[in-house]
């Protein structure tokens, strides 16, 4: 009898307090935002996701007039002092983070010692764009297509190198990924950022670099680089030349890179939704539009929902990368 007593007065007490926890989440929410919203960005200042992060902080300035959105660069260590910040702030739409697929996807399966999980610890607000990467050559140098370079490293097994940014990056599983399906034998030679690899490329010091779009767009215009494939299924029309591959054959070259707007877990479906619904207005504005234009990126903008179940299959597309690279935990 008294368990039903204490069961009929828990009842009770839990219907008059959710009208009250109901309206005190309302009235949070009608008072967003009500400080400065902050972006994190993982990387150094001017780099594609820093200018991302600015035309975030842009549009959500034009949505949100009454507070600042200001940037902050929290960058190194994998990105995992920037994701670190971010989960120490609210869970209350006042701070957001640029997440690429390092920081939401793969950091967990390639570090010793991570104190996150992409997929519990952020929720999406959407995925923004991508990266297109291509492969490039010097622009002067041998190699004038991509079955060049091919027939090179197949004439010359262990001879041909090929850079990348970084270790354990998607450009990097995906190089590895194709040398191993097509059984070619050739270095994968990482460095710190595109610059060197690209300085080292025209100097004759490397053979191909691939490296984002974006990154080497300049170098390409002027000659000095020649990209000879992009790894993706559509052609860019100023550099017909690089020939597309196609991401339905498991052997061919191809790489998909996101940068999403990601919030941390809890933070309020209306708010993430209102989130969404500034950025999906923005990036329709003309200077949006040309620079990711000018940067060759792709505009994505999943809503919120979709965002998250692709993030979590990219997740599992990277585990599986990760494990047949034969890459240790560092």
């Amino acid at each position: 009898m008294q368990h039903i007593r204490r069961r009929v007065l828990g009842l009770a007490i839990t219907t008059c307090l959710t009208p009250m926890m109901g309206l005190n989440m309302a009235h949070a929410e009608a008072d967003w935002p009500r400080r400065p919203i902050k972006i994190v960005v993982p990387y150094p200042p001017g780099g594609t996701a820093d200018i991302m992060g600015r035309l975030v902080a842009n549009k959500l300035s034009k949505a949100f007039p009454k507070v600042s959105v200001v940037v902050e660069n929290i960058t190194g260590g994998a990105t995992v002092p920037g994701t670190m910040a971010v989960l120490r702030d609210p869970a209350d739409g006042h701070t957001l983070f640029m997440a690429s697929d390092n920081t939401l996807n793969i950091n967990r399966w390639l570090l010793k010692d991570v104190r996150y999980d992409g997929d519990r610890d952020f929720t999406p607000v959407s995925v923004f764009v991508t990266y297109p990467h291509w492969l490039i050559v010097n622009g002067q140098g041998p190699y004038k297509s991509f079955d060049d370079l091919v027939k090179a490293i197949r004439a010359r097994p262990g001879k041909i190198s090929i850079s990348v940014n970084t270790v354990g990056g998607a450009a990097y599983l995906a190089l590895d990924n194709w040398r191993r399906e097509n059984g070619l034998n050739f270095e994968i030679v990482p460095y710190r950022g595109s610059p060197p690899a690209v300085a080292d490329l025209i100097g004759g010091h490397i053979d191909a670099h691939l490296d984002v779009v974006g990154s080497s767009m300049t170098h390409a215009r002027s000659g000095r680089v020649l990209p000879v494939t992009v790894l993706q299924n559509a052609p860019l029309k100023e550099f017909p030349q690089a020939i597309p591959q196609n991401d339905r054959n498991p052997k061919a070259l191809t790489a998909r890179v996101n940068l999403s707007v990601v919030v941390r877990s809890g933070t309020p479906e209306p708010i993430v939704d209102a989130l969404y619904a500034a950025l999906k207005t923005g990036v329709k504005d003309e200077d949006f539009v040309k620079t990711v234009d000018m940067m060759g990126l792709g505009t994505v903008m999943y809503e919120p929902r979709k965002s998250k179940a692709f993030l979590q299959q990219e997740t599992q597309r990277y585990r599986v990368l990760i494990e047949k690279s034969g890459l240790e935990k560092q």
